[in-house]
């Protein structure tokens, strides 16, 4: 095969400004980077961070441009190789999660470029809602399709930053200030009717305008996007039973099985639909890494897991922590993708 592009695919690094994580996701990936990427020739070379890459959420611009430089100090040699690779040509494409939707706001997004390619900012791209490559791949965290985590109007934080925009019930849940249940339920509920009402001004006018405008920066119809955005929608009635699961699983050292294929199926699906099929649909945020074919639909589902120590699922990086989770795309002269999730460890293997 004659390849003309590849893809690294991989997420939920969860960097933030302590480095006390026992897998150490930065120091494994800046193995990873210098290891494979480096090394790799092909005209084009593209890595994909597909989301919760730091810890930003609920953060004030102001203070998220603080924090997100205080991880680059903490993470330096991490940076360091990120910044070499985009010195070689390497394209870096974040694509925003639930922990750092904030990248979505563009002061925040300007300082992540001046940190990675100071000299040529445009190497590194940040993707508010999804990257879509035509007929190859579209990368998207995933928490747009869980209620709990869900940010209705996720463009507009690509606007008017996220100041605006409340906290989803489960970050609201978390972030509540009181630690008494009553407090907290009191903060959830306020959060669900905040998502009752994002969920109807993004069926409005002036929603419309910024998806249309996505569209274009996404290569794909206005329909298609219109279609996209509301796949997925909030609605405390079905919501709440489902934060409550969540919580008594918790308590009792469970956790809730994702349902995360089956919108990976409606997003593909739609996709196809409208003639703009894709061979892979990679998202993250479950923890969980794994391959699988979708239903009613050639195109194939990749979740790349995690690279912090909550792993879950089954793979082998459950089993043993030294193994790290990514996919790989690569694209042939006549439009052809072939790759899949893959595993990685530090020394070898």
């Amino acid at each position: 095969m004659s390849r003309v592009a590849r893809w690294w695919l991989l997420s939920d690094l969860h960097l933030g400004v302590a480095d006390d994580d026992p897998r150490g996701a930065g120091s494994a990936l800046s193995g990873f980077l210098q290891r494979e990427v480096l090394p790799a020739s092909g005209p084009q070379q593209h890595v994909v961070f597909v989301g919760d890459t730091f810890e930003l959420f609920g953060l004030a611009e102001d203070e998220s441009l603080a924090r997100l430089d205080s991880i680059f100090a903490r993470h330096s040699d991490t940076f360091r190789v990120l910044e070499r690779c985009a010195a070689r040509g390497v394209q870096l494409h974040f694509v925003c999660g639930n922990h750092d939707v904030e990248l979505a706001r563009p002061s925040v997004a300007a300082r992540l470029s001046a940190l990675l390619s100071p000299s040529e900012p445009a190497q590194v791209r940040v993707h508010p809602w999804f990257l879509h490559v035509p007929r190859v791949l579209v990368a998207e965290h995933g928490h747009q399709h869980h209620a709990l985590h869900r940010i209705p109007e996720v463009l507009r934080a690509a606007v008017n930053g996220t100041d605006e925009l409340d906290l989803p019930p489960l970050a609201a849940w978390n972030a509540h200030p009181s630690r008494s249940r009553l407090g907290r339920a009191g903060a959830v509920a306020r959060a669900c009717l905040a998502s009752e009402r994002a969920e109807r001004r993004v069926r409005e006018p002036e929603y419309d305008q910024l998806l249309q405008s996505e569209s274009r920066r996404l290569a794909l119809d206005g329909i298609t996007v219109r279609e996209l955005a509301c796949l997925s929608r909030f609605r405390t009635m079905s919501a709440l039973p489902v934060a409550a699961t969540r919580m008594a699983l918790a308590a009792a050292g469970r956790r809730a099985a994702g349902q995360e294929a089956a919108a990976a199926g409606r997003f593909a699906r739609t996709l196809e639909a409208h003639g703009s099929a894709v061979a892979w649909y990679v998202s993250g945020h479950t923890h969980r890494a794994l391959e699988s074919a979708l239903e009613a639909c050639s195109t194939r589902y990749i979740n790349t897991g995690t690279w912090c120590s909550d792993v879950r699922g089954r793979g082998p990086d459950q089993s043993d922590r030294r193994v790290f989770p990514y996919a790989v795309i690569d694209v042939a002269r006549d439009g052809a993708a072939s790759g899949g999730l893959r595993y990685w460890r530090p020394g070898g293997g």
